[in-house]
């Protein structure tokens, strides 16, 4: 992955007048709530795409998993980006936790049927909630990143903040 901090410059930078309502919005607040404005870049593909949301709205925004954070399943998307899919998931399906890792891939599978493949966890999400309070706090907009790896069908997940101030 390239420098998280270069990565995140460049998309401030590149964004910054997509970012600029949400800013405004946040600016305009009193307090911090589940409707103070958050935004989400996907930038995997061209053009980047700028969502404003809520923190409500994050979870809807970004596919959320409920099963991404299982240790099982950390393991085999650490195995998936050294060996590939295919391998990966002949060796976690045939594995000494073939019966568990199944189930948590069917309900994985279910998942991306209904909302696209998980970016990432509820966990991940909870702790986002937390970062927008104390970014609120700060005069800050709390931001999240998907951006594309090296590997295919990959990606990485950076959350950061911008100066509200600055965007408006």
């Amino acid at each position: 992955m390239n420098d998280p901090g270069n990565v995140v410059r460049q998309l401030i930078s590149e964004l910054r007048d997509d970012m600029s309502e949400a800013g405004q919005e946040l600016r305009n607040r009193y307090n911090w709530d589940l409707q103070c404005p958050v935004v989400v870049i996907d930038a995997r593909s061209t053009p980047k795409r700028v969502v404003r949301t809520s923190i409500r709205g994050i979870t809807g925004a970004i596919a959320t998993s409920n099963v991404i954070d299982h240790p099982l399943m950390r393991l085999f998307l650490e195995r998936f980006r050294e060996v590939g899919a295919d391998q990966a998931l002949d060796e976690f399906m045939h594995g000494p936790d073939s019966k568990r890792f199944s189930e948590l891939w069917e309900i994985y599978n279910d998942e991306a049927q209904q909302q696209g493949l998980a970016v990432w966890s509820h966990s991940d999400a909870a702790r986002f909630v937390l970062k927008s309070k104390k970014c609120f706090e700060d005069g800050q907009l709390a931001c999240v990143a998907i951006t594309s790896t090296e590997e295919r069908d990959s990606h990485d997940v950076l959350t950061f903040s911008v100066d509200a101030c600055w965007l408006t």
